[in-house]
């Protein structure tokens, strides 16, 4: 299982999904992305790219299928690396960054594309503000007091630079362009309530999607970074019972046991092409 954290994140914002995963029998790699990761200078999206494909490659060699799985700005990394790679067994995109237009995003974000046909570069941080992609109250305490002392804490850096969300919106518009190409089966969860990246967004990339097998989980307790909110043990539930039934039905055998646990309260949606 290859695990890929947010932008200008790390592992830690995936690591309790990381430790779920392992102890219910998967291999899990979760990399941290040179140029893509907090207090890395940035690289162009292409080279966050050739990471996901040498680390996607990498466990191939180990294991006899690889699953992805991303969280926000890497559920879109997912998204391109199932564009490229037809074996890929399965996919789970957790809040997908296809937009930033989500309801606490400032209305000057819709002008950042034009930044790039300046002919300078500005060097700019934009620091992460209430309510830092957390709906519950006291874990959104703890986050702000971590970056506080810290300067990071498992939601991520205390900012974002504005390189790195130009070549992420790049990134986007390119995996935009090959969305109907990506045919592995696929889970996509989101927060009806994500504050950063639209539902809209994330729902017209899973219309558009020709996998066979699709789900769509809606949550209704929970703001953008659903690992960590209210939620995050049904997402973990969710992603791993997934994954489990796709390499069950790639090797043709109940590799893992059939799961037993279902949440009632999930809002979902099945979809096939």
């Amino acid at each position: 299982m290859l695990l890929l954290h947010g932008l200008s994140g790390s592992n830690l914002e995936v690591s309790r999904l990381a430790q779920r995963l392992h102890l219910e029998g998967f291999t899990v790699f979760a990399p941290n992305i040179h140029g893509y990761c907090f207090e890395t200078e940035c690289t162009p999206y292409t080279q966050w790219l050739d990471s996901c494909f040498e680390a996607y490659l990498n466990l191939k060699q180990e294991c006899d299928t690889v699953s992805v799985c991303g969280l926000s700005m890497g559920a879109t990394l997912t998204l391109a690396l199932a564009q490229h790679f037809d074996d890929v067994n399965s996919i789970a995109l957790l809040a997908s960054c296809m937009d930033y237009q989500g309801w606490a995003v400032p209305w000057y974000q819709v002008f950042l594309p034009l930044l790039n046909f300046l002919p300078i570069r500005l060097d700019i941080d934009f620091p992460e503000e209430h309510p830092f992609g957390v709906k519950n109250a006291e874990i959104r305490s703890k986050m702000r007091h971590a970056l506080l002392r810290k300067k990071y804490a498992e939601i991520g850096g205390n900012s974002i630079p504005l390189n790195k969300i130009q070549e992420g919106l790049k990134l986007i518009n390119q995996t935009k362009k090959y969305i109907d190409s990506v045919h592995c089966p696929v889970l996509a969860i989101h927060a009806i309530e994500d504050e950063i990246c639209s539902l809209k967004g994330a729902e017209e990339m899973f219309n558009k999607i020709n996998s066979k097998k699709k789900e769509f989980i809606y949550l209704d307790d929970s703001y953008h970074l659903i690992t960590i909110d209210n939620q995050r043990n049904l997402v973990y539930s969710e992603t791993t019972l997934f994954m489990k039934d796709c390499v069950n039905q790639k090797v043709g055998i109940d590799y893992f046991k059939k799961p037993t646990l279902i949440h009632p309260e999930a809002i979902r949606l099945e979809g096939r092409s």
